[in-house]
């Protein structure tokens, strides 16, 4: 690949150091790849496709129970995620891809309860989205 082509792998994320990475890639004879700069300012790196990976990780999960997101965010973190989900999940069902269950509210929550069918018999059941399983029991037979 071009040096063009892989541009992005040494982007600046924090154009207020872009000074103090140019010195330092002289210093050293070498670029910094975009997560080295952002490790050296936060600490962590980011934009490396891990909160996607997981995002997908989980919505492809379709045997999993279902997510339960009717409650409010605790951390702008948990918002972010949450909305990054959301958007991942229309976009694969758009594409007609199978998504994990996900209750956006208590009426999603709702909907899906009167129309579960669950079958299973084990307390840990990863099917029942209301563990454990109480067949039979508040209108979940």
């Amino acid at each position: 690949m071009s040096e063009k082509g892989n541009s992005w792998i040494y982007v600046n994320p924090y154009p207020e150091y872009e000074e103090l990475f140019k010195r330092i890639e002289v210093a050293l004879g070498f670029k910094l790849f975009t997560w080295q700069k952002s490790f050296i300012v936060l600490g962590h790196f980011r934009r490396y496709g891990e909160t996607t990976a997981m995002i997908l990780k989980e919505l492809l999960d379709t045997e999993a129970a279902p997510l339960d997101y009717t409650r409010r965010d605790m951390s702008h973190r948990e918002d972010f995620y949450r909305r990054e989900l959301r958007g991942i999940q229309e976009r694969l069902k758009d594409a007609g891809i199978k998504t994990r269950v996900v209750f956006w509210s208590a009426e999603d929550k709702q909907r899906y309860r009167e129309s579960y069918k669950g079958t299973c018999e084990k307390r840990d059941c990863r099917r029942c989205p209301f563990p454990p399983c109480r067949k039979g029991e508040g209108g979940h037979d």
